[in-house]
C-alpha cells in the first residue's frame, strides 16, 4: 500500500497533468498555436501580396526569413532576410561608399539593414515587370526592373574601358517558395544569367562601344531567395523543372521590362 505522502503527491500530480492538458487544449481553440500543427509553421507561397511600390523603392516584405544568394549593394552573399529592396537612385548618383549611403537610406525609411537585401537602379520603377509560376510541389514569383543604357558585351569588354556610360541596370529577383539545395541555388543564377543574356539577344540589344550583340548590362544584379518549406529541390539547370520555369520567367520578366523602359524613353 503506497505511503499517506506517496498518495498526495500522486494525487497532486495527476491533477497538475489534467489541468496542463486543459490548457493546452484552449490555447489550440482560440489559436494560439499554428493552425493544424503547433511544431511547424504554415507555408509561405511568396507572391504580388507580399510586393509594395513605394515613392522612389519597391519592397517586397516576407512574413518569414528567406535563405538567400544575392549580390545586392546590400545584403551580398548568403544570408536569410526577410526584407527586399530596389531603389531608384538619380542618374547622376555618385557616392565614394554606396553601401554605407544605402544603410543610411534604408534606416531613413524605418528599414532594418540587418534585415535587407537592397539594390539600386537608375531605371524608373514604374517599368518594372513581375509575374508569378506555379509549377507542381513549388511556385516562383519574379520580379525585374531594366534598362539597357549601358548594355556591355562581356566578350568584348576587355578592349575598351570607359567612364561615360549612361546608367542602367537588370535588376533580377527570384523567389522560390520550395527548399532549395546550394546546388540549386547556384544553378538558379546560371539559368537566369543565361535567360537574361537570351532576352537581350532577342531584342538585339547592343554593346554601344562595340557594336555586337550585348550579353547584359555593367551594373547588373541577381537576388534567389527561398523559403526552404515545401518540396526539396536538388537542382535548378535548364532543363529541371524549376530551371525551365526561372528560364521562361526571367527571359519573359527581362523583354517586358526593357520594352517598358524602351517606350518610356521614345516618349
Amino acid at each position: 500500500m503506497p505511503k499517506p505522502f506517496t498518495r498526495m503527491f500522486l494525487n497532486n500530480l495527476q491533477k497538475i497533468t489534467k489541468k496542463l492538458a486543459q490548457s493546452m487544449a484552449a490555447a489550440q481553440e482560440i489559436g494560439l498555436n499554428p493552425a493544424g500543427c503547433s511544431d511547424e509553421p504554415a507555408q509561405v507561397k511568396i507572391g504580388e501580396n507580399h510586393l509594395k511600390m513605394k515613392q522612389d523603392y519597391i519592397v517586397l516584405n516576407s512574413p518569414l526569413p528567406l535563405r538567400t544568394m544575392s549580390s545586392g549593394v546590400v545584403g551580398a552573399g548568403t544570408g536569410w532576410y526577410s526584407t527586399f529592396v530596389n531603389r531608384h537612385v538619380d542618374k547622376g548618383y555618385d557616392c565614394s561608399d554606396h553601401r554605407e549611403e544605402m544603410i543610411q537610406y534604408l534606416k531613413e525609411q524605418g528599414l532594418q539593414p540587418e534585415d535587407t537585401v537592397g539594390m539600386m537602379t537608375a531605371v524608373m520603377l514604374e517599368d518594372v515587370s513581375y509575374k508569378h509560376y506555379q509549377a507542381e510541389g513549388f511556385s516562383i514569383f519574379i520580379v525585374v526592373t531594366a534598362g539597357v543604357g549601358n548594355a556591355v558585351d562581356a566578350t568584348k569588354s576587355s578592349e575598351y574601358y570607359s567612364f561615360d556610360m549612361s546608367p542602367g541596370t537588370i535588376n533580377i529577383w527570384i523567389f522560390v517558395s520550395g527548399e532549395l539545395t546550394e546546388e540549386a541555388f547556384i544553378q538558379s543564377i546560371m539559368t537566369a544569367t543565361e535567360a537574361k543574356t537570351k532576352a537581350l539577344h532577342d531584342l538585339e540589344i547592343r554593346d554601344k562601344l562595340s557594336g555586337s550583340v550585348a550579353t547584359g548590362t555593367s551594373t547588373d544584379s541577381i537576388l534567389v531567395a527561398s523559403t526552404q518549406q515545401g518540396q526539396k529541390i536538388d537542382y535548378a539547370g535548364t532543363i529541371t523543372p524549376l530551371g525551365r520555369i526561372i528560364g521562361r520567367g526571367v527571359h519573359e520578366c527581362t523583354v517586358e521590362a526593357i520594352r517598358n523602359s524602351k517606350k518610356r524613353v521614345k516618349t
